[in-house]
């Protein structure tokens, strides 16, 4: 799972040869503001991108399906993976990318995947985690303090752990895909943790979340995400949990009022391959999409910490939410909320090794990769 020396490099290579294909503006590239609003806020946007291959395709290519959500940079690394699976594969092979989950829902995909009607698919942990029990370990709260660290434990021997476990559940694991930190966004301040006394916040239905909110004496509701925004508008929550990019996007800032910057848990998206499909090619078949796997991924992470920092930025900036970062000291009441999640991770995942060793692999990555500040 360990991303290949000299990739940097290639990526820089790559990614310039895709936009100029693409035909991208210069302000486009570098993600000028491009849209004013009425109250004179300019947003300020990362425009998507298009890559073209430059290889002609064969007449018996096989193309995988691809299906994925709408989060703008797993669109963009989708697109990325297209041109590099051409490339490596001189057009024998290709992908037909669906988005939007025109396909089905995260689960419909899993389902769908798992048996082959599928041959990729983007899930996040939370949905997987059904599917293989053992991701439920993921769904710890405060483990982590920064990407690095997370990069370190999901694509060393836990990461490989748990795709392991993925095989036997018919899925072969191809890339962990950043999904950024969950934050939080509300209708009045967080100052400290009895602000969230008795708060309506719409979680995934996920029972290591349910009980982590129940904690801070929250009031947690699962609810579908299509549903939230109405929900947020109609009162019928008032708080939700998302990455700062996904808040921005879905225009959450039109219907509440705070946002705080926490990084409470951290939620990765999954790139899952057919186990079926994935052994049905040839091993240099397999070697390539591996190998493209690998590029896609760090393109996909460069690229969605550039729309997030933009995402905060227009939060900052326009007007309707007020931005503060999570105090220390609140932060510390809310982590020793959580400490009583770790043994529910034991009961929740099929093998309680897999906690010990996320915990012992945060701890190395946290010597590596301390804490800013």
């Amino acid at each position: 799972m360990i991303l290949k020396k000299g990739l940097a490099a290639m990526l820089a290579a790559v990614t310039v040869f895709g936009l100029a294909g693409c035909g991208g503006s210069e302000e486009a590239a570098t993600g000028e503001n491009t849209t004013a609003t009425n109250t004179g806020f300019v947003e300020k946007k990362v425009e998507p991108v298009n890559f073209e291959s430059g290889v002609e395709l064969t007449d018996d290519c096989y193309h995988f399906i691809y299906a994925l959500g709408n989060a703008p940079a797993t669109i963009d690394a989708a697109k990325f993976f297209k041109m590099r699976l051409e490339q490596e594969s001189g057009g024998t092979l290709s992908c037909d990318i669906y988005t939007d989950n025109v396909l089905g829902s995260e689960r419909e995909l899993l389902e769908g995947c798992q048996f082959g009607n599928y041959d990729i698919v983007l899930a996040t942990n939370a949905t997987v985690a059904s599917f293989e029990n053992d991701i439920f370990c993921l769904d710890i709260p405060w483990l982590f303090d920064n990407k690095q660290q997370v990069y370190e434990v999901l694509d060393g021997p836990l990461g490989d752990r748990l795709a392991a476990g993925l095989e036997d559940s018919g899925f072969k694991l191809l890339q962990w895909q950043e999904n950024s930190f969950r934050t939080l966004s509300t209708n009045k301040p967080i100052n400290s943790m009895s602000d969230l006394q008795g708060i309506k916040i719409r979680i995934m239905e996920n029972e290591l979340q349910l009980q982590q909110w129940k904690n801070y004496g929250a009031n947690p509701t699962p609810m579908a995400f299509t549903e939230l925004f109405t929900a947020l508008q109609q009162k019928t929550v008032d708080a939700q949990d998302n990455g700062a990019e996904l808040t921005w996007q879905t225009k959450f800032y039109e219907v509440q009022s705070h946002y705080t910057y926490t990084k409470h848990i951290y939620s990765p998206y999954l790139i899952l391959m057919s186990k079926e499909k994935f052994d049905g090619l040839t091993p240099e078949q397999q070697e390539i999409v591996l190998k493209v796997s690998d590029e896609a991924v760090a393109y996909e992470r460069e690229r969605c910490s550039e729309y997030e920092a933009t995402a905060i930025e227009n939060i900052k900036n326009c007007g309707s939410m007020e931005y503060s970062d999570l105090s220390p000291e609140a932060k510390a009441e809310m982590v020793a909320a959580c400490e009583g999640l770790k043994e529910m991770a034991y009961e929740k995942v099929a093998d309680p090794s897999v906690v010990d060793l996320l915990y012992s692999e945060v701890e190395k990555a946290k010597a590596k990769f301390p804490a800013e500040g």
